[in-house]
């Protein structure tokens, strides 16, 4: 292979060389940590599952003492890209005070290389969700005409056609999948409750680039960005509100590495709507007795650090009781549908390690989950078919909606 063959892993080969194999990634357990890895606790959990393993796998390549492999891809795909390694991994840098190691970083460099340079020996599945977006301009493989369906009869502003200060980016997931796009209804209705004056983008709305940067196609995802960029600051908007936790991150993260610059701030529903709440701009009516357990996605918590909004809004609602797990927070355990996991072996790692999630709830007293992501409600509601009681999974929208009693 050439010498560019491995370019993007030469990009953060520091990282590589920063890992000192110790193994706390792998091994470590305290009372908040009853495992670091969900990958390697839900599989055989040989090292090219962990995150160890896969820094070494990287090294090696870099030094040409390993040719790629579709074993090597498979190792590399088998990431939930959560980062709970480098939370729980104890080297920081003294500067920063960030993670020494940038696990995450270093993954997806793999991936990139491999995509690249060595395309067969990828699956199948993550050339199909990319042959999507350039077909379709997402990675699901449905028609642009059927983006903006989820909003028909609502009366929207068009932020191509209105002005408003408030953009309500609902994502490829929620908009596109039926089961899901009721959701993005109710967070249209709360916002309208609350008198917020946004608009949406309707089949106008474009891929955020997330799954396809997660993938390793960094240059598809780059000129995604791109032209969404020139896109949202041609609207004139102030705020983007986000209802993916993907989404959110990507927009708040990826987007500001790029030459041009969002214009809008990004912030993720729960992020406004806690405001919103707190300034008491959304009136809750009813009670709904339950007790919950909140599943922070990792994008959200773990990368962006949004720990207390979603549990706000939960407390200030009439009727719930929040529990916490025993890995909450900064700590808390992948759902399993992140980092392309649900595409991995037709998803069947993915749906055993969303069970260990709910398995955490059951066990602490919750009756049923909330979250904010949809790739995570989607996971857990497919693991919670497997129990033998019904175990419901929720969007906090749907809790939100329900305790203000709208209809929309």
């Amino acid at each position: 292979m050439a010498d560019t063959a491995f370019r993007e892993l030469d990009r953060v080969r520091r990282f590589i060389y920063s890992c000192r194999t110790c193994g706390v990634c792998r091994y470590k357990i305290t009372e908040k940590v009853p495992y670091v890895c969900p990958v390697k606790k839900a599989s055989p959990g040989f090292e090219n599952f962990s995150s160890r393993g896969k820094i070494m796998l990287a090294q090696a390549l870099l030094e040409g003492a390993l040719e790629p492999s579709a074993g090597l891809a498979r190792a590399a795909y088998s990431c939930t890209l959560c980062g709970n390694c480098m939370t729980q991994c104890g080297a920081t840098d003294q500067d920063t005070g960030k993670p020494l190691v940038d696990n995450t970083a270093v993954v997806e460099a793999l991936r990139a290389d491999l995509l690249r340079e060595s395309p067969g020996l990828v699956d199948e599945a993550y050339h199909r969700v990319l042959a999507n977006t350039r077909q379709y301009g997402n990675p699901w493989g449905m028609p642009r005409s059927a983006r903006g369906k989820w909003a028909k009869g609502l009366k929207l502003k068009d932020a191509q056609k209105e002005h408003a200060e408030v953009l309500l980016f609902t994502g490829c997931t929620m908009a596109l999948n039926p089961q899901l796009s009721q959701r993005a209804r109710k967070a249209a209705a709360v916002l309208k409750q609350a008198g917020v004056d946004f608009a949406v983008l309707g089949n106008a709305e474009p891929c955020c680039g997330s799954v396809q940067k997660r993938t390793g196609a960094f240059e598809l995802a780059r000129d995604m960005m791109n032209s969404n960029i020139k896109q949202f600051n041609s609207l004139g908007c102030a705020v983007i509100v986000t209802l993916c936790a993907g989404c959110c991150n990507m927009l708040k993260t990826e987007y500001a590495k790029t030459d041009e610059k969002l214009a809008p701030k990004v912030y993720h529903l729960v992020e406004y709507l806690s405001r919103l709440v707190k300034d008491k701009k959304i009136a809750f009516t009813k009670e709904q007795h339950m007790t919950v357990a909140y599943h922070d996605p990792c994008h959200l918590g773990r990368h962006l650090g949004i720990f207390n909004p979603p549990r706000d809004i939960l407390r200030a609602l009439p009727g719930i009781t929040l529990v916490e797990r025993v890995a909450t927070r900064e700590h808390t355990i992948c759902c399993g549908a992140g980092g392309g996991m649900r595409l991995f072996d037709g998803g069947a790692l993915a749906v055993d390690m969303g069970r260990e999630a709910l398995q955490a709830a059951r066990a602490a007293g919750a009756q049923a989950i909330v979250s904010a992501c949809p790739f995570c409600e989607t996971n857990l509601e497919t693991a919670a078919q497997g129990f033998d009681a019904p175990f419901p999974v929720y969007d906090i929208i749907d809790l939100i909606y329900d305790a203000a009693e709208l209809n929309g």
